[in-house]
């Protein structure tokens, strides 16, 4: 963590301070100095960090550079403040190429001062390194002695196999069914998943099953760990096959034991498994060994991450198994108990409920539950110890002698030091609460957390960093959205106290949920309220952050007091009003006030210039102030959708750096032409009301707005006359970046195809009232991956998908449309479908075989649908049956 602290302050004093304070006697000189050293600090942080769990004095040292970072950024932003506060009050004068000049004798001298001080404590902890005897960070190695000793507690082996598998017996039957009766190449099953998932476990029973070994000639069990060596995991094989000594082995280079291996498999099938793999490379090392003869041969890797597996083997599908649902998380735990008891002693009946409980408290963790059941099975079988466990299940996980958390922490060790304050950064947020993936992406692109790449959105590079997270098991996807974008996640709850432990040790996070005292407060950067009121201490000018999830009403009389602060996210807080001292907080990014039902906003938000994204959903602002359309560094502004907000930007707004427009109400007092048209930098666009008024305007807004890439449009509905306020007539063919359309609203006739754009990929259209059938046109669209026909989009009879149409389709929702009586899908239509939704289409029949044309469906969704049809579904039975079959689970 130390060194993301570390490259952030430095990446401000190149960007911001040595520019800014050039012009203030002695301390640009000194600046550069700090800098220079925190670069040379960086070259050692990726060792000291690996190593500072096996030894205090590196920890202390670590800590130390933390700190100091810390002083620079709060120097730099205190000195900003300052500025800020000049230029407010007209104390702020130009000179010469510094324009930004401390005028106050005082201030300058404080911050001076405080520069000193860091340049002391630099000094200090560069003495420290030999003092404390700890030169040799940075030499190499990169491991601690306690990271070496969990891995050797670690070590698998092939030879006891564990009982303890619970779960659906199915899964296993599966893929014994796949290691044996699958393709005929040499295939990779991959395991994949979080820590303590039991993804060893489930591989050893595969390994030891009677049904599986009986059909290969040889089997084997590798165990590769984090510290993975080619040449080891080679001699551990070879060894097994020809039995040859250690010290044979040790002659033997890399590629001469490749050869002995490949030379005993070459005429055989067999069967492997390569336990724990934490890198790509491992494959890359090992493949040249593992000839493939077509006859069936099979390895099995277990592993944290998705693109180990992908990279391996893309073909073959990935198990991922799930966490444990009550019922069997209580098999397991009950079984372990007895098991330490040789199941001399039967449990009491009252504790299956607390057992439950205890479960519950572990998240379904295989790993915790036996860590548990271990524990329980030497307490005394009593409702009153029992209880005593289950109030501190998470303390007794992380004093467990086998090291549950610390296995878990390995995880995060392993993370890319640009990944680690995402992660830690879960830890703001309660306990099970699913976040919305375009929520924490922005507030991470604000906390400064995304490093640019290239001319890529910091938003799309944040997206990545998410992505990678899951792929890592470190996160859980909630939901995803219908083009297979996550939509929601959330963080197992040993995961999640990991953050929480983790972040209050680096001073990155603190949590206040009811009654804190001011002493047990640390010195942290970011704050959550979970529940209570925002305290104010010595630190509080401190917290960058300010998350708050308490839905009563906080004070924030005292907001001034949090005067660097970058984020302030009230989201679901219910406020009367926003205290004007708002406006001193200069250097705030993310304002969240959705959910707030705010009636006003301070006319103070004008020196916010620093606003990268405001949210105002779910307020009852209106008229909007004229003064945001002034905050040039905004990317993200959202308005309300659920009522009309007055929203009029003045001729010359010019938000060069928007890229995101969401809310915005047309109707007859809007000004598009010279108001809204001057916004073409953006990248989304959501508007609703009356939009033929501007039919025109808005057409030429669209045309000149290149980089587009997602467009909704919401027409006021209004009964009885719908052509009064249809979509407006659009071509988009000269946009190629836009890939989502959504359309909510009349629609005479539907575009031809040439005008939609040419590499859309999703489209919703929904109230469209469309009487052709809009199948023909559509399916014309070549990219496109994602439709959805929703509340009478369509009001015909049939609709007909023909041969050859759709060619890209991955996902297909029909929603109430009541009319639709007839689908007719002919063969070669919508060959790559994945996914099918039918919601209350209460008529809807498919002709004349149903969707025996689409082979490829993996996932069917019915709702609504009429008694009769679904009955068919759930008993297997029926003339429809045959048709959809094959896209249920096996």
């Amino acid at each position: 963590m130390a060194e993301f602290v570390v490259s952030f302050a430095v990446g401000k004093i190149a960007g911001q301070l040595v520019e800014e304070a050039g012009s203030l006697s002695n301390v640009r000189d000194r600046v550069e100095w700090i800098e220079v050293e925190l670069r040379r600090m960086q070259c050692f942080l990726k060792d000291a960090e690996a190593k500072q769990d096996g030894d205090q004095r590196v920890k202390n040292w670590v800590a130390d550079i933390r700190d100091v970072a810390y002083d620079i950024d709060d120097v730099i932003d205190t000195f900003l403040c300052k500025t800020a506060q000049q230029r407010k009050e007209g104390f702020f004068r130009l000179s010469g190429r510094y324009p930004f000049v401390l005028s106050d004798p005082v201030a300058h001298w404080k911050i001076s001062k405080k520069i000193n001080r860091i340049m002391e404590k630099i000094h200090e902890i560069t003495d420290s390194r030999s003092t404390y005897g700890i030169e040799n960070i940075g030499r190499g190695g990169g491991r601690s002695f306690a990271t070496d000793r969990l891995q050797e507690k670690r070590r698998s082996s092939s030879h006891a196999c564990e009982e303890d598998v619970v779960g659906p017996l199915q899964d296993i039957r599966t893929l014994e069914s796949w290691l044996i009766h699958g393709e005929t190449r040499l295939c990779i099953l991959s395991i994949v998943g979080m820590a303590g998932l039991g993804k060893t476990t489930l591989a050893k029973k595969l390994y030891h099953s009677n049904d599986v070994k009986k059909n290969f000639d040889f089997c084997g069990w590798v165990y590769v760990s984090q510290e993975y060596r080619p040449k080891d995991t080679l001699q551990n094989l070879v060894k097994r096959v020809t039995g040859l000594p250690r010290a044979e082995l040790e002659k033997m280079d890399k590629e001469d034991l490749e050869e002995a291996l490949s030379k005993f498999l070459e005429e055989k099938k067999y069967f492997i498994v390569l336990d724990d793999i934490w890198k790509k490379e491992v494959w890359d090392d090992l493949k040249a060994a593992f000839p493939d003869r077509k006859n069936g041969s099979r390895i099995i890797f277990t592993t944290r991450f998705k693109d180990v597996a992908l990279h391996a083997d893309p073909r073959s599908p990935l198990h991922e198994p799930c966490l444990l649902s009550d019922e069997d998380g209580w098999e397991l735990l009950s079984r372990k108990v007895c098991l330490e008891w040789n199941a001399k002693t039967s449990l009491p009946p009252w504790s299956k409920e607390l057992g439950i409980q205890i479960v519950k408290r572990c998240g379904g963790l295989p790993l915790a539950i036996v860590v548990m059941g271990g524990l329980l099975s030497r307490k005394d079988a009593t409702f009153n110890e029992w209880l005593k466990v289950l109030q501190s299940v998470h303390w007794q996980l992380a004093q467990d002698p086998t090291q549950c958390a610390e296995i878990l922490a390995l995880s995060y060790s392993d993370l890319p030091y640009y990944l680690k304050s995402c992660f830690l950064y879960f830890g703001l947020f309660p306990e099970d609460y699913e976040i919305s993936a375009r929520r924490l992406i922005l507030l991470w692109v604000a906390e400064g957390f995304v490093q640019p790449r290239g001319q890529e959105p910091l938003e799309d590079v944040a997206e990545d960093y998410l992505e990678e997270l899951v792929g890592r098991s470190m996160i859980q996807v909630a939901t995803r959205k219908s083009n297979g974008r996550i939509k929601t996640c959330c963080v197992h709850d040993l995961l999640h106290e990991l953050s929480v432990s983790k972040g209050k040790e680096d001073q990155f996070l603190d949590i206040i949920h009811g009654e804190f005292t001011v002493s047990s407060l640390t010195r942290a950067r970011r704050l959550a309220i979970h529940f209570g009121v925002p305290p104010t201490t010595k630190n509080t000018p401190k917290v960058r952050s300010l998350l708050c999830f308490d839905i009563c009403e906080p004070s924030f009389q005292e907001l001034r007091k949090f005067k660097l602060l970058r984020i302030l996210d009230l989201e679901g807080v219910y406020i009367s009003r926003l205290h004007s001292s708002i406006g001193n907080l200069i250097h705030l990014r993310y304002l969240g006030l959705r959910g707030t039902w705010l009636k006003k906003l301070p006319s103070s938000i004008q020196f916010l210039l620093n606003l990268q994204t405001l949210d105002l959903r779910s307020t009852l602002l209106n008229p909007i102030p004229i003064v945001i359309w002034k905050m040039q560094k905004l990317r993200h502004l959202y308005f309300n959708e659920l009522e009309e907000m007055a929203v009029n930007p003045p001729t010359d707004a010019s938000l060069a750096n928007l890229q995101t427009l969401h809310g915005i109400c047309i109707n007859q007092t809007s000004y598009v032409e010279n108001g809204l048209s001057k916004l073409t930098n953006l990248r989304e666009l959501g508007l609703h009301g009356d939009l033929l008024l501007h039919e025109e305007a808005i057409g030429k807004w669209i045309f000149s707005s290149e980089r587009l890439e997602c467009l909704k449009l919401h027409t006021r509905a209004v009964m009885g006359d719908f052509a009064k306020n249809a979509i407006p007539k659009l071509n988009f063919s000269s946009h190629p970046h836009l890939i989502k359309l959504h359309l909510k609203g009349f629609m005479a006739k539907l575009f031809d195809a040439e005008y939609f754009p040419q590499n859309l990929t999703e489209l919703s259209l929904k109230g469209s009232f469309l009487m052709e059938d809009p199948m023909v046109k559509l399916e014309m669209l070549q990219s496109l991956r994602v439709l959805k026909l929703k509340h009478s989009a369509y009001v015909g009879k049939e609709m007909i998908c023909s041969c050859g149409g759709f060619p890209q389709l991955h996902f297909l929702k029909l929603s109430f449309l009541n009319t639709v009586e007839r689908w007719r899908i002919e063969d070669g239509a919508m060959g790559r479908l994945r996914q099918l939704e039918i919601i209350e289409c209460k008529r809807l029949k498919i002709v004349p075989r149903g969707l025996q044309p689409v082979t490829t469906i993996h996932k069917l969704k019915l709702g609504y649908m009429p008694h009769e049809f679904e009955m068919k579904v759930q008993e297997r039975q029926g003339e429809n049956w045959y048709k959809i079959e094959h896209v249920l689970p096996i």
